[in-house]
């Protein structure tokens, strides 16, 4: 299943303003150019979940709820860790620095955001049955 398939089953919109910030990320790493929204996502039966969600200076069109899932979903994806530390060293880095535990642990609420805004069947076959870009 596709994304634009998966979004059109659930029934699940976006809306987007453009934010001033992410607090999750480094802005000195991202350059001048990013650009941050804030994003509620919809379910047709009321659910909603709100992130911040950051776009490089090459993007320059508003995030859609397929832009905001399929990231949402790969950080889900590898967050599967028990432990910072294991995280940090499956991707290379410094299990003392603490801008990659904020960074582990924004990913692991988001995670669980995102399990709670699709509910847990729905949430796995995201992951699972959805054709990742």
């Amino acid at each position: 299943m596709t994304i634009a398939e998966f979004i059109v089953k659930y029934g699940i919109t976006a809306e987007t303003v453009q934010a001033d910030g992410n607090p999750n990320i480094d802005a000195q790493e991202w350059g001048p150019g990013a650009q941050h929204w804030r994003v509620t996502l919809w379910r047709r039966d009321g659910e909603r979940m709100e992130v911040t969600f950051t776009q490089g200076s090459g993007h320059t069109t508003v995030p859609t709820a397929a832009d905001v899932l399929e990231c949402l979903a790969s950080d889900a994806d590898v967050i599967n860790h028990d432990t910072f530390e294991s995280w940090a060293e499956d991707f290379g880095l410094d299990t003392d620095s603490r801008t990659a535990e904020q960074t582990y642990k924004a990913c692991r609420t988001q995670t669980e955001s995102l399990r709670r805004f699709l509910g847990e069947g729905t949430f796995e076959e995201l992951l699972l049955d959805v054709e990742q870009d």
